[in-house]
C-alpha cells in the first residue's frame, strides 16, 4: 500500500514551520511517537549539489541538497529521536569532484562534509566511489565523523581500504529511530569491479559478493537485537527485487544504482523495495510503523516521493556550505554556441556519441607525437553521463563537464584486426539493459550486432574474467574507413584511457600497444599530462567543428 501526499506550498510550509517553532518554544520538541520511524532517502545524487541552474549571469541555483537539509530539520524537531536521512550511494562524481587545483582527494573529503552538514544520518558506497581509486576514497572516508557508511560485503583486509579496525566504515549498524531498534546493512554492486577504479579492494566473497554477506549481516543484526532490518544497496531497482526473494528477515531493501523513480513500492514477500530516482530530484519518504507483534506493519507504513524543488524552502547553512564549497571550482562561462540540440536521451544519443568519438580521432590523429595516421576512435557510452537536451543556444564549460565528468584523456592502441573484432563482439554481448552494441559510440567504423549469432562467452575466477571461453560470432558487416575489417592487418585506434586499461570489461585494449599522444607507454597513470575528452569537446564548440552534422548510423 502507497499514498501521494497532498503538496505543500511554500508559504504554507514556512507557516508549519513557525508553528512548530512555536509548539517546541512553548513545550519543547515533541518525541516521535513509539513504533514509528520516518526514514529520508536519496540515492545518485552524483554531488549535485545545486540543482538545476536558475540564471547564468549572475549564477543562480536551485540548492537541493539545501532543501533536503531543511526537510530533516523540520521533520527532526516534529519528531524528536524518529527520523533518519540515509543514502543509497553513488556521490563522489559531477562537476563537484573537479576542483580548480584538480585536487581529487579534497573534493571527495567535502563532498561527504556536505553530506555531513546537511544531517546524513548512514550511506552506502556505490561505484563511483571508486572513480579516483581507492586511495581518494580512504581520504574522503576519514574526514567523515557523525556521518557514517554502512558496508557489509567489502573484505576489511584490503590493502588500501584496511579496515581491520573500523575507522572508515561500519559492517552494520544499529539505530533507535521511534523506540525502534532499526538494523541496517550495506551492499555495493560487484559490477564496480570494472566500472570504475576499484584497484585492490576486495569483496568478501568474490564468487558472490551479494547473497553471502547480506544473509551474514541480517543474521548479525538479528544478534544485535534489531527489530526491523533495512539494506542500504547499490545493486539497481531489478537485482533488489531478485535480491529481496532470496532473503528472510528484510524488511526494506533501500536502493540506488539504476536511477530508478518508484513512486509505488515494490513488495517481494514481506520485503519492501523503493528508490528515488537521481540527482537529488526527489526526495523519498518512508514511515515504518511497527505492528503489535513487533513486526513491521505494511498496512500502516507508508512511501512516497516528493520532488525537490520551490516549494521546499532551504536550509541557510548548507546553502552557505555550497556556496563556500563551490569558491574551489571553476566558474561557470559560456564557451561558444550550440547550432542544434545535443539529446542525450534515446537514439538521439549516439548522434552526440559520434561527435565526440569524430573530437577524439580528429584530435588524436593530429596531435600524436608519431605523427602517424588514426584509422577511427571508440569511446565507453557510459563515460556520456547527462540524459537530457540541450537547446540551442549559449554552452557553458560546466555543461560539457556535466556530460563528461571523469576527466578521461585521449590514448592511441595499435591492434591486429582480430583483436579489434573481439572488441566489438564485446559491445555485442549486451549492454545496458541487455542492449547489444550499447557500450561504446564509434567513429570511421560501422558494425552491427546479429543477436541471434552465438555470444562471446568468458571464463571467470572469482567473478573477475580470466579468459574467453568461446569467441562471438555477433560483431558482423565490420567496416574500418572504406573497407571490410581484415584480421591480419593492424589498426590504429583513438580511445580513452578508461578503455585502454579495460574499463567496462573491454580487456581487449591491453593486448594492442597502448601509448599516451606524446608517444609515451600507457600506464593507468600516465597521460595525465593531456587534454581532456571535456576539453576536445570544448575546443570542437569554439571552432565550431563539433556541431558539424553526423550521419545516422
Amino acid at each position: 500500500m502507497s499514498f501521494r501526499r497532498p503538496r505543500i506550498s511554500a508559504l504554507s510550509l514556512l507557516g508549519f514551520l513557525a508553528l512548530g517553532l512555536f509548539a517546541a518554544g512553548c513545550g519543547g520538541a515533541q518525541t516521535a511517537p513509539d513504533g514509528r520511524c520516518m526514514l529520508l532517502t536519496t540515492n545518485d545524487s552524483e554531488a549535485h549539489f545545486d540543482g538545476d541552474r536558475v540564471e547564468l549571469t549572475p549564477l543562480v541555483y536551485r540548492g537541493t541538497v539545501a532543501r533536503i537539509a531543511a526537510v530533516r530539520r523540520r521533520l527532526a524537531a516534529e519528531r524528536k529521536g524518529g527520523v533518519l536521512l540515509l543514502s543509497a550511494g553513488d556521490v563522489l562524481q559531477g562537476r563537484y569532484m573537479e576542483r580548480s587545483d584538480r585536487d581529487r582527494s579534497r573534493a571527495a573529503r567535502e563532498a561527504w562534509q556536505i553530506y555531513e552538514a546537511a544531517g546524513y544520518d548512514l550511506g552506502t558506497l556505490g561505484n563511483h566511489e571508486f572513480d579516483a581509486g581507492p586511495a581518494v576514497l580512504k581520504h574522503a572516508l576519514l574526514g567523515l565523523s557523525r556521518y557514517r557508511m554502512v558496508v557489509s560485503n567489502l573484505a576489511n583486509d584490503s590493502p588500501t581500504l584496511d579496515n581491520s579496525d573500523g575507522r572508515l566504515w561500519d559492517e552494520i549498524a544499529v539505530r533507535d529511530c521511534g523506540g525502534i531498534k532499526v538494523g541496517f546493512f550495506g551492499l555495493l554492486t560487484p559490477s564496480t569491479r570494472t566500472i570504475s577504479q576499484f584497484g585492490d579492494t576486495r569483496f568478501r566473497d568474490e564468487r558472490d559478493p551479494v547473497v553471502p554477506a547480506a544473509k551474514a549481516a541480517v543474521a548479525r543484526l538479528k544478534q544485535a537485537g534489531a527489530r526491523l532490518i533495512v539494506g542500504l544497496t547499490h545493486l539497481g531497482v531489478d537485482e533488489d527485487v531478485a535480491l529481496a526473494g532470496k532473503l528472510e528477515g528484510v524488511d526494506v531493501l533501500i536502493g540506488g544504482h539504476s536511477h530508478t523513480l518508484l513512486k509505488r513500492w515494490r513488495r517481494v514477500g514481506n520485503t519492501l523495495v523503493v528508490q528515488t530516482g537521481a540527482r537529488f530530484s526527489h526526495l523519498g519518504f518512508l514511515e515504518l510503523v511497527m505492528g503489535a507483534d513487533g513486526r513491521l506493519s505494511p498496512g500502516d507504513s507508508r512511501w512516497h516521493v516528493e520532488a525537490v524543488d520551490d516549494a521546499m524552502p532551504e536550509d541557510p547553512a548548507t546553502v552557505a556550505a555550497v556556496a563556500k564549497l563551490r569558491d574551489g571550482y571553476a566558474r561557470e562561462v559560456v564557451v561558444g554556441n550550440r547550432t542544434q540540440p545535443w539529446a542525450l536521451v534515446g537514439w538521439q544519443r549516439h548522434l552526440y556519441g559520434q561527435r565526440v568519438a569524430r573530437a577524439l580521432w580528429r584530435f588524436s590523429a593530429a596531435h600524436n607525437s608519431k605523427g602517424v595516421g588514426i584509422d577511427g576512435a571508440i569511446i565507453n557510452s557510459g563515460g556520456l553521463r547527462s540524459a537530457q537536451i540541450y537547446p540551442p543556444g549559449p554552452v557553458t564549460n560546466l555543461e560539457i563537464r556535466a556530460i563528461h565528468p571523469f576527466g578521461n584523456r585521449p590514448v592511441v592502441v595499435d591492434l591486429d584486426g582480430e583483436t579489434l573484432r573481439d572488441v566489438f563482439e564485446h559491445a555485442c554481448a549486451g549492454g545496458r539493459g541487455g542492449k547489444v552494441g550499447d557500450r561504446i559510440e564509434v567513429w570511421g567504423i560501422r558494425f552491427r550486432c546479429d543477436i541471434h549469432r552465438p555470444a562471446v562467452r568468458y571464463r571467470l575466477q572469482d567473478g573477475r574474467v580470466v579468459g574467453v571461453q568461446s569467441r562471438g560470432q555477433r560483431a558482423v558487416d565490420i567496416i574500418v574507413g572504406d573497407e571490410p575489417l581484415r584480421g591480419d592487418k593492424r589498426y590504429r585506434v583513438a580511445t580513452n584511457d578508461y578503455l585502454a586499461r579495460g574499463g567496462s570489461g573491454f580487456a581487449q585494449f591491453a593486448r594492442g600497444e597502448r601509448a599516451c599522444l606524446d608517444g609515451a607507454a600507457f600506464e593507468p597513470a600516465h597521460c595525465q599530462g593531456q587534454a581532456t575528452v571535456a576539453e576536445l569537446v570544448e575546443a570542437g564548440v569554439k571552432d565550431g567543428s563539433f556541431d558539424v552534422e553526423v550521419p545516422d548510423r
